[in-house]
């Protein structure tokens, strides 16, 4: 008997994609304590992982402008020593338990994020509870974490991206919240110390205005007792931090900023963009993945792929709260610094002039949306989207109608927002680099702001 004929396939012709993968979320139940202490739940059985989300209201949008930096060292602090254990006993314990943790803080909130195997839950719940409600903030403890901080800041004074960063904000945003690092600048963070460490974390560490969201193989009932258990004593408010004021995006000439010596001047194009939750948010989304999101983007493919100036070019609108801001960002070698930003000017004016093609079109929105599934597979990823979610007030399905919403969105909608957002007359040039090779190749940008780097 002889075998049938078995088709070779064509090795040459690219298979078919399969279906998009479909979105599918775990169900998040609210609880809440007396005190205030909200909870949202998800159980995830089949791995044995847990992970745990407290938002607290601790930005920086909290803190003392003259403290600038506050939240942030709090944050750093958390486990630098307890009533009954030092910083090393605290390292060692959480060593023990394999536990990972992290804490941070942002303009309008801070975060601690944990991630452990299921059986040592009630443990690491134990150990957080240390943390938020009884950090020992010792005064040599301040002082290392302050110095540390201090010299961070010192070091990034030398790298031209931070500089082009911090550069930008500041002219954006004046001596608003936005305007400010949120980790705080070298004079505000000199000038903490202990007691407004400690009344930092006694005015904003509260229940009431809390969120611990939780996600993995843990069930209910178990959760709900031992919160109740470690937190259930817990009291008091921290009001939300509200969103600063939207300042007049106006622009602001050329600044360029000299380093004597600079191989290549790092450049900003930018303007005060929008809050998160904003009606055309997702036009918006689709609109900065065309022109400098996504590594096929114009701006990257103008000035890497063809020019060759480059090893990138970018593109964000930077959601928060308030008006965040939007910025290009790109790194040249310095004779093109004028070349280079008549180049991403010439895209933005593109975007809004005349409709994107349907090419462009399809391929921001396959990037945007079937990669999204790979956002949502662990419960740690899944536990920072819920909180996105919260912090901004964004719908309870927004994840859930992501990609409908974005498939939705057309040109003429792209085209409208870039019409209204990216206004040539409201953005802000900025560039870090030598002034001396630089500053001839801008004519044409109109006047030149030269300033010191230092």
């Amino acid at each position: 008997m002889t075998n049938p004929r078995v088709a070779t396939p064509d090795r040459a012709a690219r298979p078919a994609p399969a279906a998009p993968r479909s979105l599918a979320l775990p169900r998040f139940e609210r609880h809440a304590l007396a005190n205030g202490l909200r909870i949202e739940h998800a159980e995830r059985c089949g791995l044995p992982e847990v992970s745990l989300h407290l938002v607290l209201e601790c930005g920086a949008g909290a803190e003392p402008p003259r403290l600038g930096g506050l939240g942030e060292l709090t944050a750093r602090l958390l486990t630098a020593g307890t009533p009954g254990r030092d910083a090393m006993e605290m390292a060692r314990w959480l060593d023990r338990l394999g536990v990972g943790y992290r804490a941070t803080a942002g303009y309008a909130v801070g975060a601690v994020s944990m991630h452990f195997l299921s059986e040592v839950f009630d443990e690491a719940l134990e150990f957080l509870a240390a943390t938020i409600l009884d950090p020992g903030f010792p005064e040599h403890e301040v002082e290392r974490i302050r110095r540390e901080r201090i010299d961070e800041i010192e070091r990034q004074a030398d790298d031209p991206a931070t500089v082009a960063g911090l550069a930008t904000i500041a002219e954006l945003y004046g001596d608003g919240l936005y305007g400010r690092p949120v980790a705080g600048a070298g004079a505000t963070v000199s000038e903490i110390g202990p007691e407004a460490v400690r009344d930092f974390h006694d005015t904003r560490y509260r229940p009431r205005g809390a969120l611990l969201i939780a996600c993995g193989d843990l069930d209910r009932e178990r959760l709900l007792s031992a919160v109740e258990a470690r937190f259930g004593a817990w009291s008091g408010e921290a009001a939300p931090v509200s969103p600063p004021e939207t300042p007049e995006p106006r622009a602001k000439g050329l600044i360029l900023i000299d380093r004597p010596g600079s191989a290549q001047s790092e450049i900003r194009v930018a303007t005060v963009g929008v809050p998160h939750n904003t009606a055309d948010h997702h036009a918006i989304i689709v609109a900065n993945a065309i022109l400098g999101g996504l590594f096929n983007s114009r701006i990257n493919l103008n000035l890497r792929e063809d020019k060759g100036w480059t090893y990138g070019a970018r593109s964000s609108f930077r959601f928060r709260r308030g008006a965040g801001p939007f910025i290009a960002r790109t790194a040249v070698e310095t004779a093109r610094t004028g070349p280079a930003f008549e180049e991403v000017l010439r895209e933005i004016e593109a975007m809004r002039t005349a409709p994107v093609t349907a090419d462009e079109m399809t391929l921001a929105r396959n990037a945007l949306t079937l990669s999204l599934p790979l956002q949502f597979e662990t419960a740690a990823q899944i536990c920072g989207k819920v909180s996105r979610q919260r912090v901004f007030g964004l719908p309870d399905d927004y994840w859930e109608t992501y990609r409908s919403r974005i498939e939705a969105v057309t040109p003429e909608a792209v085209q409208e927002v870039c019409r209204t957002y990216l206004d040539p007359d409201r953005l802000t040039l900025l560039a870090v680099g030598d002034a001396a090779t630089a500053e001839p190749t801008l004519d044409g940008l109109g006047p030149v702001d030269v300033r010191s780097a230092s």
